[in-house]
């Protein structure tokens, strides 16, 4: 008896028997107690190796049987009593486990099985498998190389064809039952499968030879898949050779095993035919490797071809296995007649494309599908599409038989051609047209993108273009070949469904265009939005008045939330429709003056976005660096790339002194004028020459308006005052010499520059102040004399001229820009008589729908003032009642006529209707003498003369007239007004759209403005020139109905609140002016200022006095700056020297200013002489003295605050002012009201950067309204409480204010000084307003000397 430690050493025993002597016939027992391990070993002793071995020993010694025992997990090996356990070379048995398999019938060859084992027995261990040695297992891991995949399927004769082109894989069936072998022989048996179960195993082999055997091999794929190709086991049969295959699957690494069952007489024969097949032909030749993935994705084409090969009695197959198509034949002969079949039959090519589809390029794949779908039979063919170096090339290539090849070839061309992307246009489309279809119908547009996958550009405008009607766009689509036809057939359905209609010629103050500028935007943008209507306005030159409008059709909103604004809309016009207005008149604004008919205006802002509302935009620049400066760097960010080129382009030669230009559609307007400061040696004057030369290039040009930001008080670090009375001095002196076009000029204010904000304004403050509505200034009297008048009259500017000399006295039509109460005509027709009907606030209706000729009669009154007639008329139906005017003035002997403005919708229908009637007139009066010769059309302010110019030449030298008409002076620059063009998808929505307008637009309307003292005391011939002013400017009728209630405004709306606008800019001129004149007044009598002529001393008149003093003061404050320009830069005064010298003469006067002895220094002041309290002195001084400060601990008004400190504001200039005007209101108090209180104690909270300018010149009304508005009137505010004044700022000021005789302030007019009139008075004004007149707590005065501030107290 042997013990082995491990089984695998009883194995190899086993296997080596003929080393060991045989000591009986008892059967030998191999135990196996571990299923896992044992069935590798159970597969090495079913080697034939053993068999043979087993076989051999049987015929010399006995017969034996391996036999399973069924009450264990084991099986015996009967041969021997000799129970085998031990432990032996792993690396032996491994070696045993991996040798091929023989197929000679002699069993193994020992003699090279010993050299084998020899070797392996040198082996290092370390490749060995684990061992557990605990339990006496032997744990032999299979390797992983026995994996089976892809073309097993071979070995499974029963398994469907699969169809599809990728190959499928196949498993064994291992659990097939067996049958156990009959002991000491063999029974003929079918089923020839001795494969167990995963845990064991049985072989049972005869003494003798047995009649039927079974032999497994393990051979590789390809071997077995020719066994199978060939039919092996029908050729045998056909040979008299007994045998039966079948085939499972091997653990081993691309190998089957293969089971004969044949009897033992022919097992020879078998073993030959198999180690003929062991040595096969497996290659592809000369098969391209296309070809060979064609072979591999089809399945089915595979099987036809092998049976083809059959059919030709070749012995070879195309088979796919471990992923690799193989020709495998039996010979050469074979192989090579296999591969030429192959080659006859199918083929390769293919074809460089060229494939610039965005898509497509991407998704190659796709494109591939088109084309096998467009090939036939492109089942048979196998296509490839790969990258040929970079997109957009690629190389097709195609394989499968060789008579569809060429065709799919042809057919990929031309679905290159079909689906390569191509450019088209479509010319020549309205502009109109292109902007209607970016703005509604860019879903249309978005539908064709997204249905041919194509890309839609539709052409803008470009930045050097002029929007005109007549200016043509393209559209560009990029689409495959494929679509182009039927895309450019859509387009142009869209396109032809796209309606334009042109209204004509209106003036930009019709109806229309007041709507379209008035109303808000985005009521107006959803306005077209619902109704899906596209309303353009643009000037005589073809710019879009409404480009913002158009230009906000991304943002536009939805359609549904456009609709709930426009029933919005309707619900607001319908309860606000017939109810007089009362909303509170407007405040002024004070950074507005108007000079000679041109806008001064101060605004905050930012270049790049205030400046879209004018023409120009002044930029400062460095010369090369465009982006470099504040203002450079803000228009360059908002004008972009492209913006910053043009800079580059256009400006690369300009020096310093010259004036750039580029163009101005990136923000807005037409032009940006670049001046070099930056570059420049950045002097106020400098800056002054270069605004100069931008005015008048501007005005050259033919430029409404320009923008002019304040340049060199920011980082330059130039004084703002003195930059401010430059620049204002500048445009002021353009306005005065007459622009020509020019209208309005603005001041940009960056928000923060809080500094230069008020030195624009004071400089603007202190331009001779004129109401807007006229040319010059209208100075309202309210005294009642003779002397009230307006200021000398101004020549209207005539615009054009023509004359006709078909009667028998030349006629002339003039038509003239001016107030029609400047005209030198024997008559002027007025309108502004408003009949007692019309004239009622609560019976009024639309203007322009009103035609009853017959009112005009009716309404006709006469006047003669001076040598001029009045014909005075009700608006109402004058247009058509203009005949039966002439008439009348023509009864009258009056043979020149000024015409105003009849109809606020005038317009070149109108105009050529006015040129009927007046030939008619001359047609009736051809031969008289006396008739009517000339007709002077006169409007009241520029671009509408100038539309009813251009109009009135257009017709007379354009249109078919009575008679023929001399142009004796042609229109310089012509207006045409606004031409309206309505674009929409349809008729009805245009319809739809002027409904909607009209419905909406402003009506004809009354506005009250109920406030006293506007207009007492004027006489009726001022009364009557002011009406005519307001109709020239404004289109607005001003009635009194009750003067001592102020009056009502007739008019449209936005033209209403202009009005009312100039009305509250005329009270607050004369307002102004009267403190002004008080102020400079007591200044004089303050400080009164001498100039010495020869031997003489001249008084200086108050106003000049008041402009030396307070430049004394400035000078005092700061003896670095000794010179001062002061009445309009008309005269200098240099304090070191005490010289004031006439600017246009040169001549130099000494001045002084005596000491001013009548006002007694107060007894709390401190100082240490008595002669340093002179002109100028000032100190502030810490109170110490306690009952000081007791004394102003006792105010009651300080609500409980504990003070903590006070200091004490000795001014000795400001003092002196103080006491004289008190002593005007005491003066006045006692004439008027004895019992009133003149002086008080008030409080007044500021902020500290305020207090060095209030100590040292005290209060400035113009800074009212700074800290909490002005809602109880221009001035400045003191409160009764100290707590009050403490949430106006974090200082506060205890002030002695002479509050004098006082009224209740006029809410309903915010920002004017609305002093009234003493009670008794003929013209002294109260001394201060108040909120509440019963318990004051707040005190407004609009006289800075009515103030002292006298302590800044601490808490």
């Amino acid at each position: 008896r042997v013990t082995y430690i491990g089984q695998y050493e009883a194995v190899i025993a086993l296997i080596c028997l003929e080393k060991f002597e045989i000591l009986n016939d008892q059967p030998i027992t191999l135990k196996f107690e571990n299923a896992e391990t044992s069935k590798h070993l159970e597969n090495e002793i079913r080697d034939f190796r053993l068999q043979s071995l087993l076989e051999e020993e049987s015929h010399e010694n006995f017969s034996g049987v391996f036999s399973p025992d069924s009450g264990t997990n084991s099986f015996d090996a009967v041969y021997n009593r000799l129970q085998v356990s031990g432990r032996s070379n792993e690396r032996l048995v491994s070696n045993i486990l991996e040798s091929p398999q023989q197929t000679q019938n002699s069993g193994y060859d020992w003699q090279e099985w010993e050299k084998n084992a020899k070797i392996n027995n040198n082996t290092s261990n370390a490749d060995y498998d684990d061992v557990d040695y605990a339990d006496q297992q032997v744990k032999i891991s299979p390797r992983l190389d026995t994996d089976l995949n892809a073309g097993s399927s071979l070995l499974n004769k029963n398994s469907d064809k699969n169809t599809d082109m990728n190959p499928q894989p196949f498993s064994f069936n291992m659990n097939q039952p067996e049958k156990p072998a009959i002991e000491h022989g063999y029974e003929s048996n079918n089923d020839c499968n001795f494969i167990r179960n995963n845990n064991e195993s049985s072989l049972t082999i005869g003494h003798e030879s047995l009649s039927i055997i079974r032999k497994d091999y393990n051979l590789s794929l390809k071997t077995i898949f020719l066994i199978q190709q060939i039919n092996l086991q029908q050729r045998l049969g056909n040979n008299g050779v007994d045998v039966s295959f079948d085939y499972a699957s091997s653990d081993r690494k691309d190998c089957g095993k293969l089971f004969v069952k044949t009897t033992a007489a022919h097992q020879a024969d078998i073993a030959d035919q198999l180690i003929s097949l062991t040595n096969v032909i497996d290659h592809c030749g000369s098969l391209s490797k296309e070809m060979c993935q064609y072979f591999a994705n089809n399945n089915e084409l595979r099987d036809l071809i092998n049976q083809k090969l059959q059919q030709k009695n070749i012995d070879a197959g195309v088979t796919y296995i471990k992923e690799n198509i193989s020709v495998v034949a039996t010979d050469a002969n074979n192989h090579d007649k296999t591969i030429a079949l192959l080659q006859e039959q199918f083929g390769s090519d293919s074809t460089k494309l060229t494939i610039n589809d965005s898509y497509y390029s991407k998704n190659m794949n796709e494109f591939l599908s088109i084309v096998k779908k467009s090939t036939p039979q492109s089942d048979r063919l196998w296509m490839e599409l790969k990258l040929d170096s970079k997109p957009p090339n690629y190389i097709l290539t195609v394989t499968g038989p060789r008579g569809l090849i060429d065709k799919a070839i042809q057919i990929s061309k031309d679905k290159e051609k079909d689906y390569n992307t191509i450019s088209q246009s479509i010319n020549n489309i309205c502009i109109l047209k292109t902007a209607y279809l970016r703005k509604y119908l860019e879903q249309d547009i978005l539908a064709l993108k997204t249905k041919y996958d194509c890309q839609i550009k539709i052409e803008t405008l470009m930045h050097d273009e002029t929007f005109t009607p007549q200016l043509s766009k393209a559209i560009t689509f990029e689409c495959r070949e494929v679509n182009k036809d039927e895309i450019n057939h859509q387009i142009h359905e869209i396109i032809d469904r796209i309606i334009v209609e042109k209204e004509g010629y209106i003036s930009l103050h019709s109806s229309i265009g007041r709507f379209c500028q008035h109303y808000s935007q985005s009521k107006l943008q959803d306005l077209q939005k619902a109704h899906q209507c596209m309303i353009i306005l643009t000037d005589h030159h073809g710019h879009r008045i409404n480009n913002k409008l158009n230009s906000a059709a991304n943002n536009s909103k939805e359609t549904g939330t456009a609709m709930a604004s426009l029933k919005a809309m309707v619900r607001e016009k319908t309860s606000t429709a017939n109810a007089p207005i009362k909303a509170p008149s407007l405040q002024n604004d004070k950074c507005q003056r108007i000079v000679n008919n041109v806008a001064i205006k101060l605004i905050k802002g930012t270049i790049e976005k205030e400046g879209a509302d004018c023409d120009v935009i002044v930029n400062s620049i460095r010369l090369q660096k465009y982006q470099e400066g504040n203002i450079a760097a803000a228009l360059y960010k908002a004008g972009g790339s492209a913006y910053g080129q043009e800079c580059s382009s256009k400006l690369q030669g300009q020096s310093v002194d010259e004036i750039g230009c580029t163009d101005g559609s990136f923000f807005g307007c037409k032009s940006v004028y670049h001046i070099a400061f930056l570059s420049s040696d950045r002097t106020p004057t400098w800056l002054g020459n270069r605004v100069k030369d931008c005015l008048n290039q501007a005005d050259g040009q033919s430029m409404n308006s320009i923008s002019i930001p304040v340049i060199g008080t920011g980082a330059i670090g130039l004084n703002a005052n003195d930059v401010a009375k430059e620049m204002i001095q500048v445009v002021s002196t353009f306005a005065q010499q007459g622009a020509k076009n020019v209208q309005k000029i603005h001041f940009i204010v960056y928000p923060s520059d809080q500094n230069s904000y008020k030195a624009i304004e004071k400089a603007l403050n202190g331009i001779s102040m004129q109401p807007q509505m006229q040319q010059q200034s209208v100075a309202i009297d309210t005294k009642p004399d003779s002397s009230n008048k307006l200021s000398a009259k101004t020549d209207c500017q005539l615009l054009f001229r023509a004359q006709c000399n078909a009667t028998k006295v030349p006629v002339d039509i003039h038509v003239y820009y001016g107030m029609i109460d400047d005209a030198k005509t024997d008559a002027i027709i007025d309108v502004t008589a408003l009949c007692s009907k019309h004239a009622s606030i609560d019976n009024h209706v639309d203007f322009n729908s009103y035609t009853d000729e017959s009112h005009t009669l009716q309404t006709l009154q006469h006047q003669q003032l001076s040598n001029q007639g009045i014909y005075q008329v009700c608006p109402y139906g004058c247009l058509i009642g203009f005949s039966s005017l002439l008439a009348c003035i023509y009864a009258k002997g009056d043979k020149s006529v000024a015409i105003p403005l009849l109809d606020v919708e005038m317009n070149p229908v109108i105009v050529n209707y006015l040129v009927d009637l007046i030939e008619s007139f001359l047609k009736d009066h051809i031969q008289d003498n006396n008739s009517i010769n000339c007709f002077d059309l006169i409007i009241g302010y520029p671009d509408r003369s100038t539309e009813i110019a251009t109009w009135m030449q257009d017709i007379i030298t354009n249109k078919p007239l009575q008679f023929r008409w001399n142009v004796i002076q042609q229109v310089s620059s012509q207006n045409f007004g606004l031409n309206v063009y309505y674009v929409a998808s349809d008729k009805k929505a245009i319809g739809d759209m002027k409904s909607t307008m009209k419905a909406f637009g402003d009506t004809w309307r009354p506005y009250e403005v109920k406030q006293k003292d506007y207009f007492n005391e004027i006489n009726p011939k001022l009364w009557h020139q002011l009406k005519l002013k307001i109709w020239s400017q404004h289109n607005t009728i001003v009635t009194s109905q009750d003067k001592s209630k102020g009056v009502t405004i007739f008019g449209h709306l936005a033209d209403i609140l202009k009005t009312n606008s100039d009305i509250n800019e005329l009270i607050t001129i004369c307002l102004k002016e009267e403190a002004d004149e008080k102020v400079q007044k007591f200044a004089a009598l303050a400080a009164q200022w001498y100039k010495t002529v020869g031997t003489s001393r001249v008084k200086l008149d108050i106003k000049l006095n008041y402009e030396i003093e307070k430049s004394y003061i400035d000078y005092c404050n700061d003896k670095t700056n000794k010179i001062f320009h002061i009445d309009s830069n008309t005269k200098i005064v240099d304090y070191e020297k005490m010289k004031i010298k006439d600017v246009a003469n040169g001549i130099e006067y000494p001045i002084e200013k005596p000491t001013f002895p009548g006002i007694a220094i107060p007894d709390n002041w401190e100082y240490n002489n008595k002669e340093d309290i002179i002109d100028g002195y000032y100190s502030l001084v810490d109170v110490t003295n306690q009952q000081e400060i007791d004394n102003i601990s006792k105010i009651s008004q300080l609500c409980g605050l504990t003070i903590k400190k006070a200091q004490r504001i000795q001014n000795w200039n400001l003092y002196r002012r103080y006491q004289i005007m008190k002593a005007e209101v005491t003066e006045s108090v006692g004439k008027y009201m004895p019992r009133a209180q003149v002086e008080r104690y008030l409080f007044h909270g500021t902020d500290t950067k305020n207090l060095d300018a209030i100590f040292k010149k005290g209060f400035d009304r113009d800074y009212s309204g700074t800290s909490c508005g002005h809602i109880h009137g221009r001035g400045t505010y003191f409160a009764v409480n100290a707590t009050e004044s403490q949430k106006y700022g974090n200082e506060l000021l205890l002030v002695r204010v002479l509050t004098g005789i006082y009224t209740k302030s006029n809410k309903s007019a915010p920002g004017i000084s609305n002093l009234k009139i003493i009670p008794g008075s003929q013209s002294e004004r109260v001394h201060s307003v108040v909120d509440d007149t019963n318990n004051p707590a707040i005190y407004v005065i609009s006289n800075d000397n009515s103030a002292y501030p006298e302590y800044i107290l601490y808490f």
